[in-house]
């Protein structure tokens, strides 16, 4: 242990021991994308520890009441999403849904392609429920979970090409996470930026969103206050980058603002009226990403791409499946750091938007997992190896490989 300051100011000493902790596999962010590669990494037998700066699951899908499960279909009838982001939408609601409940995908009964076609696989899930799952997931499959937990410092070796260790500071303790491969899961490329690789900003701001929970006559129900995308936008539209602190400090405020202005139009607090859930996190979409090997555009719809680790679909229309390179998940001058989630690697604010969502989230999310267990140097990790890992849990890495339509 090494002590990672000492101050000392009149009578008053203050000082944090750095402690250090080895694993195989360093998760950081417990998002959807962080809880799907630590679980996919652990199912491989590694050491996975998984750090959250919050002291809940989730993310965005829980924290900022996003609590739409979009599609894992391609709005045609076919499902091109699998794994790990299949599983986790069927432990969203395994103990009830809060609509949209894809009978057509779970009921036997129902699984049909015609009445697939009209009918998306998606779901809406109670966010509170749906992260204490997620937590008990990984804990039953060995992930050590920090919680509150903020990135200080990074180390590289000398040659500038690998991360040797992440510190951590919790309110009251101070860690130096050593690992064998490290995973940004934590939505804007903040481990990739903290090391100082090649980072990409969106062209336009974060849509200005103020979704929470309100109880009304024995009805819980998600308000949805404001847009979740930029593309829905309005000529009065200002916006937020979501990596200014100030910045976000005052969008959270003007949220709460709108909040209870929307709040009260429906009448003042009762025993059957009362704001049930406020997000506790910026509902902020896009940020930064990591300018990869591989960058995925729109133009690769339904495109085949040799080196794909799973499919997703696009939310916003039916019809476009793109796989997804594991070149996307790393850049080439960082051996053992690859990511996952709202910050892989694609072309254009477009493209962003379709891939920041739980979906993707969940299927980069099992594949960095993987990738990161196999290897430590991501360009000449075992391909081949990794795609049958994946296939061998169910995972389907091609358009063609889908038989049933």
């Amino acid at each position: 242990m090494s002590v990672l300051s000492d101050v000392h100011e009149g009578d008053i000493v203050s000082s944090y021991i750095k402690k250090q902790k080895n694993y195989d596999i360093a998760v950081i962010g417990g998002g959807i994308a962080g809880i799907s590669a630590a679980l996919s990494a652990a199912r491989l037998g590694k050491k996975v520890v998984l750090a959250e700066s919050s002291y809940i699951l989730g993310g965005l899908a829980t924290s900022g009441l996003v609590t739409i499960y979009l599609p894992l279909c391609d709005g045609l009838g076919r499902q091109v999403s699998f794994g790990i982001a299949e599983e986790l939408l069927k432990l969203s609601i395994s103990y009830g849904s809060e609509g949209d409940y894809p009978s057509a995908w779970l009921n036997s009964d129902e699984c049909n392609v015609s009445v697939r076609k009209n009918s998306r696989y998606l779901t809406r899930f109670n966010p509170h429920v749906f992260a204490i799952l997620c937590e008990k997931l990984l804990l039953e499959n060995g992930v050590e979970i920090i919680f509150g937990a903020k990135i200080s410092e990074l180390k590289k070796n000398s040659d500038r090409d690998t991360v040797l260790s992440v510190s951590l500071l919790t309110n009251t303790d101070a860690y130096e996470i050593i690992a064998d491969s490290f995973i940004d899961c934590t939505g804007d490329a903040s481990v990739f930026y903290l090391f100082g690789a090649e980072t990409v900003l969106p062209e336009h701001k974060n849509a200005d969103a103020a979704w929470y929970y309100e109880v009304k006559e024995g009805e819980f129900k998600l308000k949805q206050i404001g847009n979740c995308s930029y593309i829905y936008s309005t000529s009065e539209y200002h916006g937020i980058s979501g990596l200014d602190s100030e910045e976000n400090t005052l969008e959270v405020i003007s949220s709460h603002a709108r909040i209870i202005d929307d709040f009260l139009k429906n009448g003042k607090v009762s025993q059957n009226h009362a704001i049930a859930t406020l997000p506790t996190i910026p509902q902020i979409r896009m940020s930064r990403m990591i300018k990869g090997v591989c960058r995925i555009n729109k133009n690769d719809d339904k495109k085949y791409v040799q080196s794909s680790v799973g499919m997703f679909s696009s939310w916003l229309e039916k019809g476009p499946v793109f796989e997804l390179p594991i070149e996307s998940l790393y850049c080439s001058s960082i051996k053992n750091l690859c990511t996952a989630g709202r910050s892989i690697s694609v072309e254009g604010d477009d493209m962003w938007d379709i891939t920041r969502v739980i979906p993707v989230c969940a299927v980069s999310g099992e594949a960095a997992g993987v990738l990161a267990a196999v290897s430590s140097d991501f360009k000449i990790a075992d391909l081949k190896g990794i795609q049958n890992i994946l296939t061998g849990r169910g995972v389907k890495l091609h358009l063609s490989d889908i038989t049933n339509f």
